[in-house]
């Protein structure tokens, strides 16, 4: 079995439709609506799925594919894994502050505001820096021989890095819809009020105190 390892809204569709040479439709959610990336989900958390019984996830691959040869998507963090049982896995790490802020903006853009339209003032920027906390929560690296580890704004910058681990697949398409789809990770993003409220989070986590605002 091939796993690709990620915590949500950070691009398990787009690899899956990459690495198994597919172009599925794009999402009410913003993301690919790859059926791989589907097999191996058993439940999702609001940061990282860590704690997750690792046995509910390999009836669940084995349940919907008997294809080795296929690349199975999961939200579980391969750190809590006996990675042994699977030919190789790809792990999209959110480990830098880059990362998890891309996380966080697609998370906001195409889930978090449009439920909530009908916040406005101090109730939405609450809302918003509390929210981003659990965004500050890594997707962390593993060290094994089979896995290899992918930072999330790799995907998104499109780095060599990222060219590399994808060099025997063709990606141009599905990279230029992906980022048409997310375009507002291309435009200004340092000054975005989802940045901001990033900021404040991670301000508030570790200092532990209140956010001043002015």
């Amino acid at each position: 079995m091939k796993l690709v390892c990620f915590p949500h809204y950070t691009c398990g569709g787009l690899l899956c439709d990459i690495l198994n040479n597919t172009f599925s439709r794009v999402g009410t959610n913003g993301g690919i609506n790859s059926i791989h990336h589907s097999f191996g989900k058993i439940g999702d958390v609001d940061t990282v799925q860590i704690n997750f019984d690792q046995k509910k996830l390999i009836q669940s691959i084995l349940l919907k594919s008997s294809d080795d040869n296929l690349w199975i998507g999961t939200h579980c963090w391969p750190g809590a894994l006996s990675v042994d049982q699977f030919e190789q896995i790809i792990s999209v790490t959110t480990s830098t502050w880059k990362s998890r802020l891309y996380r966080w903006t697609r998370a906001y853009h195409h889930y978090f505001a449009p439920q909530w339209t009908h916040l406005s003032g101090m109730t939405q920027i609450d809302k918003m820096r509390e929210t981003a906390k659990n965004y500050h929560i890594s997707f962390d690296p593993v060290t094994a021989d089979n896995v290899v580890n992918i930072e999330f704004a790799d995907i998104v910058d499109n780095t060599q890095e990222f060219k590399h681990i994808v060099k025997d697949y063709s990606i141009q398409h599905h990279i230029e819809r992906w980022q048409s789809i997310n375009n507002f990770l291309y435009t200004d993003i340092w000054n975005a009020q989802s940045t901001h409220a990033f900021y404040q989070a991670e301000v508030e986590i570790n200092l532990k105190k209140y956010y001043r605002y002015e």
